[in-house]
């Protein structure tokens, strides 16, 4: 008997075809969120960091961009643990400005040694309290402006790589007649691997730099050496397979 068609292979391509596409879209989807990190976000929060670094103390009258200290008594106090530690502590003072729920962007000497009913100064920029303190030490809250760049440019490379690897593996695949051929997937798996180093290079460099108060002019100087030699490897290979084309 002769074998009739096989219907398994047309279904399987379909549906490669479909999760191809799917990667696209979420690639683009992270292209347009890093861009819109980098573009928009990353200036306002690099404007904000030196619009606080070049704060003086009020005189006078506290004005909104200058910085000044008030007295608040803590009411309660939130600490988490885990993969995401921080906190909160909720204040009440004389003056409304800054009391209520102050967010912790992390643990601390301050948010883990500090009670119910402690006296502790907060300074206050613009309206928000960036660092309370008192008996047990300060720390920074998640207003504190500095460190913002760095966060904004790290996230936004982060996602701008992904997104670029995930529409150029797609865009691959669906340009190709044979998506599981093995020289196509020998390229793809080097191209990824070069990126995922860049980008596990990227998150190491944000997250160590943010916790010792780095800038991001000390980011970028670590950064471009490693995006440049990652950048001439992939120029290599994409020459290289254009000449053997």
């Amino acid at each position: 008997m002769t074998p009739g068609p096989r219907h398994g292979k047309p279904y399987s391509t379909r549906r490669r075809r479909a999760q191809d596409v799917l990667v696209g879209l979420a690639g683009l989807v992270a292209l347009l969120t890093g861009s819109a990190l980098l573009v928009a976000w990353l200036p306002q929060a690099l404007a904000e960091e030196r619009a606080f670094l070049s704060a003086s103390a009020c005189r006078g009258t506290p004005a909104e961009d200058c910085l000044h200290s008030a007295w608040f008594t803590i009411e309660s106090v939130h600490v988490q643990r885990g993969k995401q530690p921080g906190g909160w502590v909720r204040l009440s003072g004389q003056s409304e400005e800054g009391a209520g729920r102050v967010q912790f962007s992390g643990l601390g000497e301050f948010l883990e040694g500090v009670r119910p009913g402690d006296r502790v100064a907060g300074t206050i920029w613009r309206g928000e309290i960036v660092v309370l303190s008192g008996s047990v030490g300060a720390q920074r809250t998640a207003s504190h402006p500095v460190g913002d760049p760095l966060f904004a440019a790290g996230s936004g490379i982060l996602l701008v790589m992904g997104g670029g690897l995930c529409t150029y593996v797609s865009r691959r695949r669906l340009s190709s007649h044979e998506p599981s051929a093995h020289p196509q997937r020998t390229t793809l798996t080097a191209d990824a691997c070069a990126v995922a180093g860049l980008g596990a290079c990227t998150f190491t460099l944000m997250v160590v730099l943010h916790d010792r108060d780095g800038t991001l002019g000390a980011f970028l100087a670590l950064w471009i050496p490693a995006a440049v030699a990652v950048g001439a490897f992939l120029s290599r290979r994409q020459l290289r397979h254009r000449t053997r084309r």
